[in-house]
């Protein structure tokens, strides 16, 4: 079993300013870092857009699954989706094949 990289891009619903956006976040992460399964997570913004890149190592596929299964009851993810625009969520599961270890 290999561990799988989950990215999502995504840009805030309308009228979502990234303060609000941070603040049901940090209670989504508290989520995720209860969860088994989750190695390391970045959420960026690109630079030159109003997309956000959220990079999520798991240690398997299962793992990930859950996650994506607990959307439609957890309390903290429900509450994620009401800041972001649903339509423009974009998300991939990779099983990764190489990779370093992460010294930051």
């Amino acid at each position: 079993m290999s561990n799988v990289l989950e990215i999502v891009t995504f840009k805030l619903a309308n009228g979502v300013n990234e303060t609000d956006f941070v603040k049901t976040h940090d209670a989504f992460q508290a989520y995720l870092d209860s969860m088994p399964g989750l190695l390391y997570r970045s959420l960026a913004k690109q630079a030159d857009s109003d997309t956000y890149v959220d990079v999520v190592y798991w240690a398997s596929l299962a793992d990930a699954e859950r996650v994506q299964q607990a959307f439609a009851t957890e309390p903290r993810c429900q509450a994620l989706m009401t800041v972001i625009d649903a339509d423009s969520v974009v998300m991939t599961l990779n099983h990764i094949i190489a990779q370093t270890p992460c010294n930051g």
